[in-house]
C-alpha cells in the first residue's frame, strides 16, 4: 500500500502490521515487487512463460495420479465392522444393501444370494438372541491389498471369515469374502 505525505513527493510504504512479542509476523515482510514485464500467453502446467510465438496449449496433470495421495485410514476396524455386519446380513437381520459402500458388487450380489437362500430354507433368524461379536482380526498387508483373517462370536458359536482389501478409488474395498 502507497500513500504519499505533503511535503516532497515521497512514498511511504507499509510493510505490514506491527509485531507484537511472541506472535509471527503478519502481512508481507518485504516491499511487494513491480510488476514484471507482462505476458500475453501462460503455460499451464509449466513454470515456463509462453512468448506470443508458441501456440496455446494447455497441460493437465495424468488423471488417476494425484500429486499428494491423502495416507488410507487403518483398514483393522472397518474389516471387522464389514465381516460383522456380513453376519448379521446372513441372520436376516440388516439388507445387504447397507454394504453396498464397501464391498465389490460380486461379494454384494452372492452374499444377497446366500441370505435369501437361508431365509428360504427357514434358517435365517433363528438362534439366540446374542448380537454377533467380533473377537479378532489379524491383518498381513500386501502392496496395496490388505488379506485379514477375522474371528466372530456368532450367537451360539464361533465362526471364522477371511477377507480380501483392496484401495478402489482411495478407500479400502472388501472384494473377497469368505465365512466359515
Amino acid at each position: 500500500m502507497t500513500t504519499t505525505v505533503p511535503g516532497p513527493a515521497r512514498p511511504l510504504r507499509v510493510s505490514g502490521v506491527p509485531r507484537r512479542p511472541g506472535r509471527p509476523p503478519q502481512g508481507p515482510t518485504r516491499p511487494p515487487r513491480s510488476p514484471g514485464p507482462r505476458l500475453r500467453h501462460v503455460r499451464l502446467g509449466s513454470a515456463r512463460p509462453s512468448t506470443e510465438d508458441d501456440d496455446l496449449t494447455v497441460t493437465r496433470p495424468v488423471s488417476g495420479a494425484p500429486e499428494d495421495p491423502s495416507p488410507l485410514p487403518d483398514p483393522t476396524s472397518m474389516c471387522a465392522l464389514v465381516v460383522r455386519a456380513a453376519v448379521e446380513v446372513l441372520h436376516g437381520d440388516r439388507p445387504a444393501a447397507q454394504l453396498a459402500r464397501w464391498v465389490a458388487p460380486a461379494v454384494l450380489d452372492q452374499l444377497g444370494t446366500r441370505a435369501r437362500l437361508l431365509r428360504d430354507a427357514g434358517e435365517a433368524g433363528v438362534g439366540s438372541t446374542r448380537p454377533v461379536r467380533v473377537r479378532r482380526v489379524r491383518l498381513e498387508h500386501h502392496g496395496d491389498a490388505v488379506e485379514a483373517a477375522v474371528i466372530v462370536d456368532d450367537r451360539d458359536r464361533v465362526r471364522a471369515a477371511a477377507a480380501r482389501l483392496e484401495v478402489h478409488r482411495g478407500q479400502w474395498r472388501v472384494s473377497i469374502l469368505e465365512i466359515g
